[in-house]
């Protein structure tokens, strides 16, 4: 399973946007820019107890259990995730670790 790490984090207008890095299982390193409007944190955060961060590693991990690293693109929003798979909001929620 690839591995996931948050770079750096930074909030931008409607949430925040990070730099994440995946590295695969055969030694890929991909770097993407994915940004979390709060809608969509506070969609997979019902409570807003978790760390926006998780939250991300938590759509990363869904959507790497789906799909290759290099299909994520370069840059993209974690509403994706969402817009390509029914059952992100109910499985991304599971995912995130407190």
């Amino acid at each position: 399973m690839a591995q996931v790490e948050i770079v750096a984090e930074n909030e931008v207008k409607g949430g925040w946007e990070f730099s994440v890095q995946v590295l695969s299982d055969t030694g890929d390193l991909r770097r993407h820019r994915v940004t979390l409007s709060w809608a969509d944190y506070n969609l997979w955060s019902a409570d807003g107890a978790d760390q926006p961060e998780k939250v991300i590693e938590a759509v990363m991990g869904f959507l790497l259990s789906r799909t290759a690293a290099e299909m994520l693109g370069e840059r993209f929003d974690a509403s994706m995730a969402r817009r390509k798979y029914a059952e992100a909001d109910v499985e991304i929620p599971k995912l995130i670790s407190r």
